[in-house]
Formats: structure tokens, C-alpha cells, sequence
């Protein structure tokens, strides 16, 4: 019976492995595209120079 039991546990942990990997692989973690950055400095936003480390 002791048997029984240990092939039940190897075989509900394989699931649980099995059921883990698809999931992590199913996230979008990773292919997704970023999102867009900001736009550049610009003088039309809130008067901000266009090169702002730049030197004066």
C-alpha cells in the first residue's frame, strides 16, 4: 500500500511541475512588447529646453 502512495505523490507532483510550466510559459512574461517611452524634451512642453544637460 506504502507503494501506492509514493507512485500517487511522484505522479501529482509531475502534474503540479507540468501544470507550472505551462502556466509560466503561457504569462507573456518576456514577449510582450514594452510600452512606448515619452516623448523627447521639446520646447512646445511647458517651455522645457530641447537638449536639457546641455550647456548654456
Amino acid at each position: 500500500m506504502t507503494t501506492f502512495w509514493i507512485v500517487l505523490a511522484l505522479a501529482t507532483a509531475g502534474w503540479l511541475v507540468a501544470r507550472l510550466v505551462v502556466t509560466v510559459r503561457r504569462d507573456g512574461l518576456g514577449t510582450a512588447r514594452p510600452p512606448a517611452s515619452h516623448l523627447d524634451w521639446s520646447d512646445s512642453v511647458s517651455n522645457l529646453p530641447s537638449r536639457p544637460f546641455g550647456s548654456a
